[in-house]
């Protein structure tokens, strides 16, 4: 029988909440930036950006745990990983959105939705993994 640290355990779990955690927060603000840029008001703009980025957090959530994205990486590392795990994630949130909506989505949106999510995960993982890294020296 294995035995572990529990302030070990407990420490990977926190750092998986706050990992998820900031991937929604970007996901979310990907969809709000997106509406606002076409001025689609809704009564409620916080529940449609939710209906927005859902199928692309699901394709990211499938994604990014096989490559490692929810564990501690060295930033360096952690970039590369991302950019990697969100080319492979963006054509599963296209397939749910296609889904979710009955048609597919212009070029143009798969790639405003590419660069935009690309750019605003970098900075919050990268950001995230250069803390953890000065945190833990």
């Amino acid at each position: 029988m294995e035995t572990t640290n529990h302030h070990t355990v407990t420490t990977a779990w926190s750092e998986r909440a706050t990992l998820i955690g900031g991937d929604a927060i970007v996901f979310i603000v990907f969809a709000l930036l997106g509406r606002s840029s076409h001025g689609l008001v809704d009564e409620n703009p916080f529940l449609a950006a939710i209906r927005v980025a859902l199928p692309f957090f699901i394709g990211w959530l499938v994604v990014a745990p096989w490559l490692g994205l929810f564990r501690h990486q060295p930033p360096a590392r952690m970039v590369g990983l991302t950019m990697v795990a969100w080319l492979l994630a963006l054509p599963v949130g296209l397939g749910l959105r296609w889904w979710q909506l009955g048609r597919s989505s212009p070029f143009s949106f798969a790639l405003v939705t590419f660069l935009t999510v690309a750019a605003l995960l970098l900075i919050w993982r990268g950001s995230y993994s250069w803390w953890q890294q000065r945190r833990s020296a």
